[in-house]
Protein backbone atom coordinates (compact mmCIF):
# COMPACT_ATOMS: atom_id res chain seq x y z
CA UNK A 1 0.00 0.00 0.00
CA UNK A 2 0.95 3.04 -0.98
CA UNK A 3 0.77 6.82 1.17
CA UNK A 4 1.01 10.17 -0.38
CA UNK A 5 2.81 12.35 2.43
CA UNK A 6 3.52 15.82 1.66
CA UNK A 7 7.18 16.81 1.64
CA UNK A 8 8.66 18.64 4.85
CA UNK A 9 9.10 22.40 3.86
CA UNK A 10 12.04 24.54 5.98
CA UNK A 11 9.94 25.19 8.72
CA UNK A 12 6.79 22.68 10.05
CA UNK A 13 5.04 22.91 13.29
CA UNK A 14 5.84 19.84 16.28
CA UNK A 15 6.43 19.28 20.13
CA UNK A 16 6.26 15.79 21.22
CA UNK A 17 3.76 15.91 23.68
CA UNK A 18 4.92 11.73 25.10
CA UNK A 19 1.80 10.85 24.62
CA UNK A 20 2.73 7.31 23.48
CA UNK A 21 0.48 7.23 21.05
CA UNK A 22 2.94 6.25 18.24
CA UNK A 23 4.19 3.65 20.42
CA UNK A 24 1.57 1.54 20.84
CA UNK A 25 -1.13 0.08 18.53
CA UNK A 26 -0.70 -0.87 14.88
CA UNK A 27 2.24 0.83 14.75
CA UNK A 28 5.01 -0.51 12.62
CA UNK A 29 8.83 0.13 13.68
CA UNK A 30 10.99 -0.16 10.67
CA UNK A 31 14.60 -0.50 11.54
CA UNK A 32 18.00 -0.14 9.24
CA UNK A 33 21.47 -1.29 9.73
CA UNK A 34 22.53 0.86 12.49
CA UNK A 35 19.30 0.68 14.57
CA UNK A 36 20.22 -2.91 15.02
CA UNK A 37 23.49 -1.74 15.88
CA UNK A 38 22.42 0.82 18.65
CA UNK A 39 19.85 -2.05 19.56
CA UNK A 40 22.31 -5.16 20.23
CA UNK A 41 24.74 -2.57 21.83
CA UNK A 42 22.09 -1.12 24.49
CA UNK A 43 21.34 -4.82 25.33
CA UNK A 44 24.79 -5.76 25.50
CA UNK A 45 24.38 -8.86 22.93
CA UNK A 46 27.47 -9.84 21.02
CA UNK A 47 26.17 -9.55 17.07
CA UNK A 48 22.03 -8.69 16.33
CA UNK A 49 21.46 -12.53 15.20
CA UNK A 50 20.36 -12.77 18.71
CA UNK A 51 17.80 -9.78 18.10
CA UNK A 52 15.87 -12.33 16.07
CA UNK A 53 16.21 -15.20 18.00
CA UNK A 54 15.15 -13.39 21.07
CA UNK A 55 12.40 -12.51 19.31
CA UNK A 56 12.65 -8.88 19.76
CA UNK A 57 12.27 -8.34 16.35
CA UNK A 58 11.39 -10.02 13.10
CA UNK A 59 11.34 -9.48 9.48
CA UNK A 60 8.55 -7.83 7.86
CA UNK A 61 7.51 -8.23 3.94
CA UNK A 62 8.14 -4.36 2.30
CA UNK A 63 5.58 -5.61 -0.40
CA UNK A 64 6.22 -2.37 -2.21
CA UNK A 65 9.93 -2.84 -2.55
CA UNK A 66 9.93 -6.44 -2.52
CA UNK A 67 12.37 -6.43 0.27
CA UNK A 68 11.97 -7.34 4.03
CA UNK A 69 12.64 -5.17 6.96
CA UNK A 70 13.48 -5.39 11.03
CA UNK A 71 10.53 -4.61 12.62
CA UNK A 72 10.31 -4.36 16.76
CA UNK A 73 7.97 -7.17 18.07
CA UNK A 74 5.23 -4.86 19.89
CA UNK A 75 3.96 -7.04 23.32
CA UNK A 76 0.60 -8.07 22.97
CA UNK A 77 -0.77 -8.03 26.54
CA UNK A 78 -2.93 -6.32 28.04
CA UNK A 79 -2.51 -3.76 24.90
CA UNK A 80 -0.62 -3.43 21.90
CA UNK A 81 2.91 -1.23 22.73
CA UNK A 82 6.41 -1.52 22.10
CA UNK A 83 8.69 -3.28 24.34
CA UNK A 84 10.62 -0.54 25.32
CA UNK A 85 7.91 1.96 26.34
CA UNK A 86 7.59 2.73 29.60
CA UNK A 87 3.73 4.72 30.59
CA UNK A 88 4.12 6.72 33.48
CA UNK A 89 1.50 9.03 35.68
CA UNK A 90 2.37 12.58 36.37
CA UNK A 91 1.18 14.71 39.39
CA UNK A 92 -1.31 16.21 37.00
CA UNK A 93 -3.11 12.55 36.29
CA UNK A 94 -1.53 12.71 32.82
CA UNK A 95 -0.01 9.30 31.44
CA UNK A 96 3.31 10.35 29.68
CA UNK A 97 5.60 7.84 27.69
CA UNK A 98 8.95 7.21 27.97
CA UNK A 99 11.46 5.82 25.71
CA UNK A 100 13.87 3.29 26.92
CA UNK A 101 16.16 3.80 24.22
CA UNK A 102 16.05 7.30 24.43
CA UNK A 103 18.33 8.97 23.12
CA UNK A 104 21.30 6.79 21.93
CA UNK A 105 19.70 3.87 21.30
CA UNK A 106 16.82 4.88 19.61
CA UNK A 107 15.22 4.05 16.03
CA UNK A 108 16.21 6.69 13.74
CA UNK A 109 12.66 6.63 12.51
CA UNK A 110 11.43 7.51 15.94
CA UNK A 111 14.00 10.02 16.82
CA UNK A 112 13.10 11.78 13.33
CA UNK A 113 9.07 11.76 13.96
CA UNK A 114 6.96 13.47 12.11
CA UNK A 115 9.64 13.80 10.02
CA UNK A 116 10.06 10.39 7.16
CA UNK A 117 13.12 9.68 4.87
CA UNK A 118 11.80 7.88 1.54
CA UNK A 119 14.92 7.19 -1.35
CA UNK A 120 13.78 8.57 -4.66
CA UNK A 121 16.01 5.88 -6.62
CA UNK A 122 15.21 8.00 -9.84
CA UNK A 123 17.08 11.17 -8.63
CA UNK A 124 19.29 9.00 -6.24
CA UNK A 125 18.51 11.62 -3.35
CA UNK A 126 16.11 11.25 -0.52
CA UNK A 127 13.09 13.41 0.39
CA UNK A 128 11.61 14.13 3.72
CA UNK A 129 8.26 13.64 4.34
CA UNK A 130 6.16 15.02 7.06
CA UNK A 131 4.40 11.34 8.35
CA UNK A 132 1.66 12.33 11.18
CA UNK A 133 2.64 9.24 13.85
CA UNK A 134 -0.80 9.24 14.59
CA UNK A 135 -4.09 10.06 12.91
CA UNK A 136 -4.49 12.57 15.92
CA UNK A 137 -1.13 13.23 16.88
CA UNK A 138 -1.22 15.64 19.02
CA UNK A 139 1.93 17.21 18.60
CA UNK A 140 1.82 18.45 15.36
CA UNK A 141 -1.08 20.57 17.20
CA UNK A 142 1.61 22.00 19.12
CA UNK A 143 2.45 25.87 19.20
CA UNK A 144 5.89 25.13 18.37
CA UNK A 145 7.92 25.49 15.25
CA UNK A 146 10.79 23.66 13.89
CA UNK A 147 13.34 24.05 11.39
CA UNK A 148 14.14 21.21 9.07
CA UNK A 149 17.72 21.76 9.32
CA UNK A 150 18.09 22.30 12.75
CA UNK A 151 15.63 19.41 13.41
CA UNK A 152 17.92 16.70 11.42
CA UNK A 153 21.36 18.45 11.92
CA UNK A 154 21.73 15.59 14.95
CA UNK A 155 21.45 13.05 12.67
CA UNK A 156 23.15 13.86 9.96
CA UNK A 157 25.55 10.79 10.20
CA UNK A 158 22.81 8.38 11.12
CA UNK A 159 20.73 10.06 7.61
CA UNK A 160 23.79 9.18 5.65
CA UNK A 161 23.99 5.91 7.00
CA UNK A 162 20.62 5.40 6.04
CA UNK A 163 21.02 6.36 2.57
CA UNK A 164 23.63 3.74 2.46
CA UNK A 165 20.93 1.26 3.72
CA UNK A 166 18.49 2.46 0.86
CA UNK A 167 21.25 1.83 -1.93
CA UNK A 168 21.80 -1.52 -0.20
CA UNK A 169 18.04 -2.21 -0.49
CA UNK A 170 17.70 -1.26 -3.97
CA UNK A 171 20.43 -3.99 -5.02
CA UNK A 172 18.78 -6.71 -3.25
CA UNK A 173 15.77 -6.17 -5.11
CA UNK A 174 16.58 -7.89 -7.69
CA UNK A 175 17.98 -10.97 -5.47
CA UNK A 176 14.72 -12.94 -5.18
CA UNK A 177 15.82 -13.31 -1.26
CA UNK A 178 13.65 -15.06 1.47
CA UNK A 179 13.33 -13.95 4.96
CA UNK A 180 16.12 -16.16 6.30
CA UNK A 181 18.49 -14.84 3.41
CA UNK A 182 17.80 -11.05 4.08
CA UNK A 183 18.72 -11.79 7.89
CA UNK A 184 21.84 -14.30 7.45
CA UNK A 185 23.29 -11.87 4.46
CA UNK A 186 22.02 -8.43 5.90
CA UNK A 187 21.02 -8.14 8.91
CA UNK A 188 23.26 -10.57 10.74
CA UNK A 189 26.13 -9.04 12.09
CA UNK A 190 28.48 -8.39 15.34
CA UNK A 191 28.87 -5.28 17.18
CA UNK A 192 31.77 -5.43 18.68
CA UNK A 193 33.94 -3.42 16.28
CA UNK A 194 32.89 0.19 14.84
CA UNK A 195 29.65 0.62 12.89
CA UNK A 196 31.66 2.44 9.84
CA UNK A 197 33.60 -1.27 9.59
CA UNK A 198 30.52 -2.82 9.42
CA UNK A 199 29.26 -0.80 7.20
CA UNK A 200 32.39 -0.51 4.95
CA UNK A 201 32.43 -4.60 4.25
CA UNK A 202 28.61 -4.27 3.73
CA UNK A 203 29.34 -1.81 0.50
CA UNK A 204 32.18 -4.57 -0.41
CA UNK A 205 29.71 -7.25 -0.57
CA UNK A 206 26.79 -5.41 -2.35
CA UNK A 207 29.24 -3.86 -4.70
CA UNK A 208 28.92 -0.08 -4.24
CA UNK A 209 31.52 2.57 -2.94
Amino acid sequence: MTFDFSKVGEQFQFNCTQCADCCSGDQTVLLNLYDLYKLARHLKLPNTQLLFEQKILFLKLDEENAVFRPQIRFKTKPLKFCPFLINEWTENNQIKGWCQLHPHAKPLVCALSPVGIRLDSRQDQLEFLLVPPTSNCPGLKEPVIQSLGKYLQPYKREIEWQTDFFNILEICKSKNWTAEDFKQELYTFPVLEPFEQILNQLRKNFEFA
